[in-house]
């Protein structure tokens, strides 16, 4: 008997199998439609995108052209203020041991020896150089304010050895000191006779005497932010020696 209600509950298990099937068949389930981006992105989107990228790429380059630049600018002012001090620093220190070195420029009859000349854009002298340059000894030096190729102005150190009351034979060697300039002058103090002060002159015509101090005026070309502030230097050796019916006095630096 069991295996004959085993029998007729398969069989009654069988025969549900369809309605069930015919019933899930009432209620199909519902179909979603799909996102329309999930597959990519838009032509619209992509130029926003390429917009934005654009516009920060934009902002990094202006910066570092910015960046750039001030480099360059602070570069150019160093090596501007490194040229600068370096060429105060021979002229003060060199200019002011000019001595009693008579010096003869041209041969001939009549041609005074002289110690000092100067004008307003040129000054000779003689005077030792530094030792690291590899010159030794006194040399006869000329410090030349001087038109360049492009319309600009130089300051120009050219020298010489010292032979004394000979005229030099050779080419002198020459060193640009400073370029780009717009103008400039040299003055010379000189004392005064019968208890005036002393004054400055702009040009030096004693053959027999030094100048009591010089006084050098460069005016800059140059854009960047350097000035080249007036040198008055005072030479050790500076005195003007009395003429017949004067007398000579030191003065004071005004």
């Amino acid at each position: 008997m069991n295996h004959e209600k085993r029998e007729r509950g398969m069989g009654n298990g069988q025969s549900r199998r369809p309605a069930l099937r015919r019933r899930c068949c009432l209620f199909p389930v519902p179909r979603f439609p799909r996102a329309k981006h999930a597959n990519g992105f838009t032509l619209l989107e992509i130029l926003l995108a390429l917009a934005l990228l654009a516009l920060v790429m934009l902002g990094v380059w202006s910066a570092l052209a910015g960046a750039v630049r001030i480099t360059h600018s602070a570069g150019a002012v160093m090596a501007r203020s490194e040229s600068v001090h370096m060429a105060q620093q021979f002229l003060r220190r060199y200019v002011a041991d000019a001595g009693m070195h008579p010096w003869v420029a041209e041969a001939g009859a009549g041609t005074r020896a002289r110690v000092f000349a100067g004008d307003a854009m040129s000054m000779q002298y003689v005077a030792p150089l530094p030792m690291q340059s590899g010159h030794a000894g006194l040399y006869l030096q000329t410090l030349r304010i001087q038109k360049q190729d492009d319309g600009g102005l130089a300051l120009w150190l050219s020298y010489e050895p010292y032979t004394a009351n000979v005229p030099a034979s050779g080419k002198p060697e020459r060193h640009e000191l400073l370029s780009d300039l717009d103008g400039g002058s040299f003055q010379y103090l000189g004392g005064g006779a019968f208890g005036e002060p002393a004054r400055w002159r702009d040009d030096w015509a004693d053959a027999n005497g030094l100048p009591l101090a010089v006084r050098i005026h460069l005016e800059p070309h140059w854009r960047e932010r350097v000035p080249v502030p007036d040198m008055l230097i005072a030479l050790h050796s500076g005195e003007v020696v009395p003429q017949a019916g004067t007398t000579g006095q030191t003065g004071t630096l005004q």
